[in-house]
C-alpha cells in the first residue's frame, strides 16, 4: 500500500520572529518530530506551498531554515510552492534542478502503482499574491503526464480548485475549469489535494475528489453563514495522511498539534 503525507502552509519566518503570534518554525519542528515518530513508514512527504510567510516580499532565510528542517525528516520530501513564496528564491536555496520543463516547480512521483503529480500554482506579481493559475504550458504538461500512466493518480497543489462557497473563493485557482477538464482526460484521478484555505474540506467536483487540509499555520473558522466573521485559530496544526491501493484511496487528517483535552 502507498502511504504519503501532505503538509501545507508552513509560513516560516526569520529566526526570532512569529507569524500572527505563532512560532511557525517550532510548529514545523513538531510536525517533523511527529512524522519521525509516527509516520516513518511513509513512502514520502509532500510540502504543498506557502513555505515562507513573506517569500513574495523577498525573504530568503525562511527557505534556509526549511532546508535544515527537511534534512531531519525520516522520509523523502518533495516540495512545490504557494502564493506566499517566490519561485526563484526558493530554487536558489533548494536547487535549480527542481524547476521542471514548464518553468515551474512541477514534479512527477511514481510509487507503488500510483502517479503523484505536484503542481506549482503560483502567479508571480503583486496582482496575484493570493489567487493562483496554471499556465497553458503546465496544463499541456499535466495532460501528457496523465496520458503516459494507466494507474491511479493523485495531484497535489497549493491553491484550491473547486469552489468552497465561502470567502476564500476570492483567491481560488483562477483557471480551475480548464484544470478540471485536463484531469477528466484520465480515468482514475483518486484525489486532488490542496492547502491554501487553512481548513479541512472534502468534495466531489466534475466527478473528481477534491480535498483541502488545514496545515501548519493558523486554522480558521469556516463562514458558512452569509456575512459570518472569519476567526483565526491557534490550531489544530494538521497533515494529511494518504493511503492508497488498487481498490481505495483514503485521506486521514492527523493533527500533530491539538488543543483538545484527552478524556480519562
Amino acid at each position: 500500500m502507498l502511504k504519503f503525507l501532505v503538509l501545507s502552509d508552513l509560513h516560516l519566518v526569520d529566526e526570532n520572529e512569529t507569524s500572527h503570534g505563532l512560532d511557525t518554525h517550532l510548529r514545523m519542528q513538531k510536525a517533523i518530530d511527529w512524522i519521525n515518530a509516527h509516520h516513518a513508514d511513509a513512502d514520502f512527504c509532500v510540502l504543498a506551498g506557502d513555505l515562507a510567510d513573506i517569500g513574495f516580499k523577498g525573504a530568503v532565510d525562511p527557505y534556509h531554515r526549511l532546508k535544515a528542517l527537511v534534512d531531519q525528516m525520516a522520509v523523502p520530501c518533495h516540495i512545490t510552492i504557494g502564493n506566499h513564496d517566490n519561485r526563484d528564491t526558493f530554487l536558489s536555496v533548494f536547487g535549480e534542478e527542481l524547476r521542471a520543463e514548464t518553468g515551474c516547480v512541477d514534479k512527477v512521483i511514481d510509487a507503488k502503482g500510483y502517479r503523484v503529480i505536484l503542481l506549482d500554482s503560483v502567479v508571480e506579481g503583486d496582482d496575484h499574491i493570493h489567487g493562483g493559475q496554471l499556465s497553458q504550458r503546465q496544463l499541456d504538461w499535466l495532460e501528457a503526464r496523465l496520458a503516459e500512466h494507466d494507474g491511479p493518480v493523485a495531484v497535489v497543489l497549493h491553491h484550491h480548485a473547486n469552489p468552497l462557497h465561502v470567502k476564500v473563493d476570492r483567491i481560488i485557482l483562477e483557471n480551475s475549469e480548464k484544470f478540471a477538464q485536463v484531469l477528466k482526460t484520465h480515468k482514475d484521478i483518486r484525489q486532488v489535494i490542496a492547502g491554501h484555505v487553512h481548513f479541512t474540506s472534502c468534495g466531489l467536483w466534475h466527478g473528481i475528489p477534491f480535498t483541502t487540509l488545514a496545515g501548519n499555520h493558523y486554522n480558521v473558522t469556516v463562514p458558512l453563514e452569509a456575512g459570518a466573521k472569519v476567526d483565526r485559530l491557534w490550531g489544530p496544526a494538521q497533515m494529511a495522511v494518504v493511503l492508497g491501493d488498487e481498490a481505495q484511496t483514503l485521506v486521514h487528517f492527523d493533527n500533530y498539534l491539538e488543543g483538545n483535552a484527552v478524556l480519562g
